[in-house]
């Protein structure tokens, strides 16, 4: 036999045999979702949640089952082509039980499992390298100071856990006061302005190259890989502040509802208060700010997941 199918097909084994055993969800259900499926969509729950024993999403694409399954981005996922043809997606509703006590690692063998399953997913790991950025401290230091957390607040897990909390309008608004960890958002036109609030180094930097991406025009949702961020500045603590920035995104939507074209020489220049442009973008953002600053770098190292067989329809329940 081939050198190269022997390999193929000792990662095809490997792929399946990791999925053979290990823990399975208490029950399960795998649907394709309706093509007219109404929001709200939603993909909750499981463990570090509000709702620990029962996992729930619906209307959700393979790749985000994927992500989930292996806690990887989008752009960690390599496969069959119609992972990332958005043109002709196919949508699935999932609902899972597991006992609470589940833990995130348990539980991502779960998803795996149900993955395999009822999709015949074989896959293999691959390390590959991404460009992206150091996240250190500008020479003129921080331009926010350490919050000390207090124990005594009770805060929702899924804003705890650092969901955004999204709320529009046509100025932008004071943030509501409400005490413990979380992030909150506003967009005014083509400006993002987010706040911070009792949030590591760490958990801000968690998925901040998605949200370059995204703010500079090139989604993860249309097959941009994402830069990473790493976090080296040594700030240690909590810490509270707010990010005001463009969005390539919200100025390409604020001119479409103004009527005019992406690169019209009659579009307003737009600030904090008259939105659509005039904010600095993220980078430079971050720097003026926050008083940090982002350095390129083309070496962060980050596993892949190869699959290696996927079936795009689910066997029965």
């Amino acid at each position: 036999m081939p050198r190269t199918l022997m390999a193929l097909l000792s990662s095809l084994l490997l792929g399946t045999s990791c999925l053979a055993a290990g823990p399975t969800f208490d029950a399960a259900s795998v649907k394709v979702s309706p093509s007219d499926a109404r929001p709200p969509y939603v993909n909750t729950g499981g463990p570090g949640t509000n709702d620990p024993g029962r996992y729930r999403a619906s209307h959700v694409i393979m790749s985000t089952l994927l992500a989930r399954a292996f806690d990887v981005g989008g752009d960690q996922i390599k496969g069959p082509a119609w992972l990332m043809d958005f043109s002709s997606m196919t949508y699935y509703d999932v609902i899972a039980t597991m006992p609470p006590e589940t833990t995130k690692e348990q539980f991502q063998k779960m998803l795996q499992n149900l993955l395999a399953q009822r999709f015949h997913l074989a896959f293999h790991t691959e390390d590959r390298n991404f460009a992206g950025y150091d996240l250190v401290v500008d020479k003129g230091g921080p331009k926010f100071k350490e919050v000390i957390p207090d124990p005594n607040v009770v805060v929702d897990a899924a804003r705890a856990s650092g969901s955004s909390m999204s709320f529009g309008a046509n100025t932008f608004r004071d943030f509501p006061d409400k005490p413990g960890p979380g992030t909150m958002s506003q967009m005014v036109g083509g400006v993002q302005r987010t706040r911070y609030q009792e949030r590591s180094m760490a958990e801000f930097v968690s998925n901040l190259g998605y949200v370059i991406g995204s703010s500079m025009g090139k989604p993860v949702t249309q097959g941009y890989p994402q830069p990473r961020v790493v976090d080296k500045t040594g700030l240690a603590g909590k810490y509270t502040f707010i990010l005001e920035y463009s969005t390539e995104a919200g100025q390409a939507m604020s001119l479409q509802m103004a009527g005019l074209g992406r690169d019209a020489a009659t579009a307003p220049p737009a600030t904090a208060s008259d939105p659509g442009g005039g904010a600095p973008n993220i980078i430079v953002a971050i720097q003026k700010q926050l008083g940090l600053r982002l350095d390129k770098t083309a070496d962060i190292p980050l596993p892949v997941i190869i699959v290696d067989k996927l079936d795009k329809t689910p066997t029965e329940n």
